[in-house]
């Protein structure tokens, strides 16, 4: 008898037993797009150095010419003309243009053939006043126009009963002697100008990641996708020149990411018509589901939830993501008050589904709404019909609250203080981070993704005394 009750006694608790299908799935959804930034820079090259170099480069005799045929008002004369450099070009920065100053000296013999002959010799001292300005072709090429004039002192020839001044005849002669002199400058003051290699090294640097976080490892990630610059101008006794590099930064945790060891080619330039130094990056608050789950399930076992005068005992929960929700797989047993041994518990392995959301008062990632998925309520009505209903659904909830506030504000203080250090060797980016936005929620194949926008400004310069990088 005794063993025949025995038996009947684990029938009966055999058929208090299940286990839910598991539910249909579709893939997470995709990740929420990284905002597109602009970290600008200024290239300064200062006009001082250029006009040395400029007169290192510029031949003493600036213009030549010999047995040029020319109008001597009655007739046609011959003229001879050397100019010389007496002096440094000198000049600044003036209306945004390069203002050039330019002394020399003139030799000239004007020989007349008409109705008599005659010949005369003359001499005059010149400035050539020229305004340049600078442009950036498609292909970094920088492209110099220089225009001007040239005023000299009084110089008479006379030439029998003909009198002329110097300057007439070499304004007769432009395209021999001012159009050489300023082609000249437009030849040698873009060779000066060193554009491209400092974009190139902006370019390299902002490839690689910043270190803004130490625990858990954060690495700012800029992420350029291409370069606009603003054409060249001169102010401040300076050429300075606007350089955006367009990207799309994020923060990344974990070890230093791993990249090319060189950067990929500079790409043309495209056009910076406002030069901007704000800035929009995102810092990811990223929490496995594995380690969610053992958090909720310590919780369970800590102190288990009841639902009216029974206890709901979990050892068993897994969180599987979805695409418009999560499914947390759970196996738990009911455990009646009035069996000691537990011989008659109510055990089985059911889904639930719930909605993640974020809580930015409290900074707590939440699963909302839970319910069974479809199949597990059909075996709970069957099975346990006490637990229908919502309210096993509402005692996960309580369960299913994560914290990342602590984390997250760890890691806005390390961002804040790390991009406040400029950062790396001759070229150096820094910022202010003046607020973090409003967080979005996604999950992925391994976890809840909480992505927290942070807004600023960013730049970088260049630290010539230290051009290593």
């Amino acid at each position: 008898m005794r063993k025949a009750a025995l038996l009947a006694v684990l029938a009966l608790s055999a058929c208090s037993k299940f286990t839910a299908p598991e539910p249909a799935r579709t893939p997470p959804p995709p990740t929420p797009p990284v905002p597109v930034s602009t970290v600008s820079a200024t290239i300064t090259v200062p006009v001082e150095g250029l006009l040395r170099a400029v007169n290192d480069k510029t031949a003493t005799q600036l213009a030549q010419i010999k047995d040029q045929e020319s109008n001597c008002g009655i007739g046609k004369c011959k003229l001879d003309l050397i100019a010389t450099r007496t002096g440094p070009i000198t000049g600044g920065a003036q209306d945004g243009k390069i203002a050039l100053a330019l002394p020399f000296h003139v030799e000239a013999e004007v020989k007349l053939k008409s109705l008599f002959k005659a010949k005369a010799h003359a001499t005059a001292e010149g400035e050539a006043r020229a305004a340049t300005t600078l442009s950036l072709g498609p292909n970094w090429q920088v492209i110099s126009h220089t225009q001007g004039d040239v005023q000299m002192s009084d110089a008479d020839i006379k030439l029998g009963p003909l009198r002329m001044r110097l300057t007439e005849l070499w304004n007769h002669n432009d395209q021999h002697l001012s159009d050489p002199l300023f082609r000249a400058l437009d030849k040698r003051l873009p060779e000066q100008v060193k554009i491209k290699p400092e974009v190139e090294k902006l370019w390299a640097r902002a490839w690689r990641p910043i270190k803004v976080g130490k625990r858990p490892q954060a690495w700012l990630m800029l992420t350029p996708q291409k370069v606009l610059v603003g054409q060249p101008l001169a102010q401040g006794n300076a050429i300075t020149l606007s350089v955006g590099i367009v990207g799309q930064a994020r923060v990344a945790l974990g070890d230093e990411p791993q990249l090319p060891p060189t950067a990929p080619p500079l790409p043309s330039p495209g056009r910076l018509d406002h030069p901007s130094n704000r800035f929009t990056f995102v810092v990811p608050v990223i929490l496995p589901y594995d380690q969610a789950a053992k958090l909720a399930l310590a919780r369970l076992e800590k102190k288990p939830p009841h639902i009216g005068r029974t206890q709901v005992k979990f050892d068993k929960l897994v969180i599987l993501p979805s695409g418009q929700d999560v499914i947390v797989e759970t196996h738990f047993c009911v455990d009646e008050s009035w069996d000691p041994f537990g011989w008659f518990d109510s055990c089985g392995t059911g889904y639930l589904r719930g909605v993640p959301v974020f809580d930015s008062a409290s900074g707590t990632i939440r699963i909302v709404n839970m319910h069974y998925d479809v199949a597990t309520e059909g075996l709970i009505l069957s099975a346990m019909k006490y637990l229908a209903g919502d309210q096993l659904g509402k005692a996960l909830e309580k369960n299913l609250v994560f914290s990342v506030a602590k984390d997250l504000g760890k890691l806005d203080d390390e961002v804040k203080t790390a991009l406040a250090k400029p950062q790396g060797k001759g070229i150096q980016i820094h910022g202010t981070v003046e607020n973090f936005g409003t967080p979005t929620l996604s999950w992925t194949e391994t976890g809840f993704l909480a992505l927290f926008p942070a807004s600023g400004t960013v730049s970088a310069s260049f630290d010539p005394n230290n051009l290593s990088h």
